[in-house]
C-alpha cells in the first residue's frame, strides 16, 4: 500500500499526529531516526555505489545509525537484505527498504514516516512511490519558535526558527499548489487540537482508512508512554491533546521577537490565515538582515543551545544514545575526508 509521509517542521505537532496514527490497526510510524536528512551530504563520500564493497559500506553504516537512534525501534534490522533489496544504489532505495523491512515486524500493511525533513526528497518519493500520501501540518511558525526555544532538536534563536519555518512553508505551498489532492492533505496543528476527531476523519477520508476510535486514546499506548519518557521535549506525547496549546507565542515570546520572525515570514503566516501581531507585510527589515544583528543572534543561539542542553542532559534518558549517534556521525565525515584526501 502507498506510504504515508508526515512532512512539514519540526515542532509543529508531528510526533503527536504520528503516535495518533500509529495507534491504527493498520498503519505503523515508528519514530524517525531522520535517515535522509543525517546521510544526505555523507553519501557521495563514499564513491561510486556500483562497488559491493562500497555500497555494503554504505549500508552497514545506515543500519548502525538506526541502531543509535535515541528513540529504539527495538528491531533487528537485517543489513544484507537492505543491500539486496534496494532497488538502486541509492540513499532513497536503502531508505526504502529499511522501512519496509520494519513493516514486517509488525501486523500492519503499511508504513509511515514522520521524518518532516523529508519535505526536501517529495519529488524522489514520488519517483518510487508516485501515489504516496503526504500529510503536510502547519503550526504557527510564532509557537514553533516558542516550542523551539526549549527543545533539543532544531535550533534555538527565533531568528533561526524564523528562517527555516519560512523556507520549510515555501516548499510546503510550492508542492501545496503542484500536487494532485489525492496526494497532499493541509493540516493545521490547531485544528487537530481543537477539531480532533473531524480532523482525524479527514486524514483518515485521504488515507482511505477507516477511522478508528482508539486512535484519540493514543496517550494509553506503550509507544506514547515510551516517547513522553525519554525525553522532556517529547513529554506531551503521554498525555491526552491539549486543547489549549496554541498562541502561546503571546505570552512566552517577547515583543521583539515576535515582530522579528513577522518581518521575516509575514508573507507565509498570511498565507496559513495567521494573523499579524502587527498589521504590515514585509520581507525582511534591516534588523533582520544587518550583520550587527545577525552576530547576536549568533551568540544568543551559542548561549540557549547551552541552556537547553545543559538541562536535558540531566533529565533526559536518551542521552547517552544521542552523543553516540552525534559523534558516530561526525567520525564517519571524517574519516571519509581523510581518505578522500
Amino acid at each position: 500500500m502507498d506510504p504515508i509521509f508526515i512532512v512539514g517542521t519540526e515542532r509543529s505537532g508531528t510526533n503527536l499526529l504520528r503516535l495518533i496514527l500509529n495507534t491504527h490497526s493498520e498503519i505503523a510510524i515508528p519514530h524517525p531516526p531522520h535517515i535522509m536528512k543525517n546521510f544526505s551530504k555523507l553519501e557521495p563520500l563514499y564513491g561510486d555505489m556500483k562497488n559491493d564493497v562500497n555500497f555494503r559500506a554504505f549500508v552497514k553504516d545506515v543500519i548502525r545509525m538506526i541502531e543509535l537512534h535515541p528513540y529504539p525501534w527495538g528491531v533487528k534490522l537485517n543489513a544484507e537484505r537492505v543491500f539486496c533489496e534496494a532497488r538502486s544504489r541509492d540513499l532513497i532505495s536503502v531508505f526504502f527498504s529499511v522501512y519496509n523491512q520494519y513493516l514486517e515486524t509488525t501486523s500492519k500493511a503499511r508504513w509511515g514516516c514522520k521524518s518532516t525533513f523529508m519535505i526536501y526528497h517529495i519529488a524522489s518519493i514520488l519517483q518510487h512511490y508516485p501515489s504516496a500520501k503526504f500529510l503536510y501540518i502547519v503550526r504557527d511558525g510564532r509557537d514553533v519558535a516558542v516550542s523551539a526555544k526549549k527543545s533539543i532538536f532544531n535550533r534555538y534563536c527565533v531568528y533561526y526558527t524564523a528562517q527555516l519555518w519560512k523556507k520549510e512553508q515555501q516548499i510546503g505551498m510550492y508542492w501545496l499548489n503542484k500536487l494532485d489532492k489525492d496526494n497532499m492533505l493541509l493540516l493545521k496543528y490547531e485544528g487537530l487540537l481543537s477539531e480532533s476527531e473531524t480532523t482525524l476523519r479527514s486524514i483518515c477520508s485521504f488515507l482511505n482508512e477507516p477511522y478508528q476510535e482508539n486512535m484519540l486514546n493514543f496517550f494509553h499506548t506503550q509507544e506514547a508512554k515510551k516517547s513522553g519518557s525519554l525525553s522532556a521535549s517529547w513529554r506531551n506525547t503521554s498525555s491526552p491533546i491539549i486543547k489549549n496549546n496554541s498562541e502561546k507565542f503571546k505570552v512566552e515570546l517577547r515583543k521583539d521577537e515576535i515582530d522579528l520572525f513577522e518581518n521575516i515570514a509575514s508573507e507565509e503566516l498570511g498565507y496559513f490565515s495567521y494573523r499579524l501581531n502587527r498589521p504590515f507585510y514585509v520581507s525582511e527589515t534591516a534588523r533582520s538582515k544587518g550583520i550587527r544583528f545577525k552576530i547576536s543572534y549568533l551568540v544568543e543561539e551559542f548561549f540557549l543551545m547551552l541552556k537547553v542542553q545543559g538541562k536535558h542532559l540531566f533529565t533526559d534518558k536518551n542521552k547517552l544514545l544521542r552523543f553516540k549517534k552525534f559523534w558516530f556521525l561526525k567520525s564517519i565525515r571524517l574519516v571519509k575526508a581523510i581518505k578522500w584526501n
